[in-house]
């Protein structure tokens, strides 16, 4: 019998390589959400900061050019922190996304592992059946009579 060759190999070959680079992507992703969260972390920092300077610079006489420039760099802080959190949630959805993606490449290549069970599990029952047939053929013709068993 001849040795057992998957149809679908090319398919699945491609969808393997599918998710390899959805799962590559998948990664990608989580490491831009660990960026998107310490950028976050530190423009709240510096936020929180300039809100405790200010605040401390009250209790004391402050001047007036001071107090606007405390205010101003408060008012860029808040605006930084507020991108960060804007790419942060950006960073998350394309997770969201690559997540779902990496489950749909997955679920491929797994039902090509079923298919390629099937058809390897067909093949070795034919193989089966073909050796059974040629051990009967040949126990047929050995017990036929005026021929001697060997």
């Amino acid at each position: 019998m001849k040795r057992f060759r998957f149809s679908l190999q090319s398919v699945a070959t491609v969808r393997s390589l599918k998710e390899l680079r959805a799962r590559e992507n998948l990664a990608a992703s989580l490491r831009a959400i660990e960026h998107a969260l310490l950028a976050h972390a530190k423009a709240r920092e510096n936020r929180e900061e300039l809100e405790h300077m200010l605040r401390a610079g009250t209790s004391s006489r402050v001047r007036a050019g001071e107090q606007v420039a405390f205010l101003g760099a408060l008012g860029v802080a808040g605006l930084a922190e507020a991108a960060a959190r804007q790419t942060l949630a950006t960073a998350a959805a394309e997770r969201d996304r690559r997540v779902t993606e990496y489950h749909e490449a997955a679920r491929d290549v797994k039902a090509m592992d079923k298919l390629e069970a099937r058809a390897r599990q067909r093949h070795r029952l034919a193989a089966e059946r073909a050796e059974q047939n040629a051990l009967d053929e040949w126990a047929g013709t050995a017990l036929r009579p005026g021929n001697t068993p060997s």
